[in-house]
């Protein structure tokens, strides 16, 4: 993903299972990194919601769907709360 227009991104999230370094390099730029554990499992903070983001990869490194969609859902908190 060249640009983070963040539209793109909501419905990418919504729409297209990803890989886990891609659910990570979204997270890495629209949240705070909280806690990484020696796993694959993170914790991030949004500064904008007060929301706490928890995501790890699933098999096969794939993103869990349901934390793409958690995700996403911040994402749209955050772009309501820019309008």
């Amino acid at each position: 993903m060249g640009q983070w227009d963040l539209n793109r991104i909501i419905d990418h999230l919504e729409k297209k299972p990803l890989k886990y370094e891609e659910l990570c390099s979204i997270c890495d730029r629209f949240f705070s990194l909280k806690r990484q554990k020696a796993t694959s499992h993170r914790v991030y903070f949004d500064n904008s919601t007060g929301s706490i983001v928890n995501i790890q990869s699933g098999k096969s490194g794939d993103a869990k769907l349901y934390q793409q969609r958690q995700i996403a859902k911040i994402l749209k908190l955050r772009l309501r709360g820019e309008e």
